[in-house]
């Protein structure tokens, strides 16, 4: 299970003063944690599953990955995107 604290800490401390941490949106931060799959509902409308990541970098928001085997993603997740289910998968 990862910490969301200790990414912005360490995010904090790797970035110093820049670090901007105002693109995470809030309601994200407990599947960013847990690692949960969930099916997000982006505010235009489109619904599609993974887990949720961050960006890298000294404003960094959180992205969905849509498998396990993701590196990156181009769906980024703001305030206006929302959890609609979580999966009964549950990580080892």
């Amino acid at each position: 299970m990862r910490s969301y604290q200790d990414y912005v800490q360490n995010k904090r401390r790797e970035h110093g003063a820049k670090f901007d941490a105002s693109e995470l949106a809030s309601q994200f931060v407990p599947y960013f944690e847990s690692g949960q799959r969930v099916r997000v509902r982006f505010a235009y409308g489109e619904e599609m599953t993974g887990t949720i990541g961050a960006t890298t970098g000294w404003k960094p928001c959180f992205l969905l990955m849509r498998t396990s085997r993701s590196i990156g993603s181009p769906w980024t997740l703001g305030k206006d995107d929302q959890v609609v289910e979580v999966t009964k998968y549950q990580p080892r």
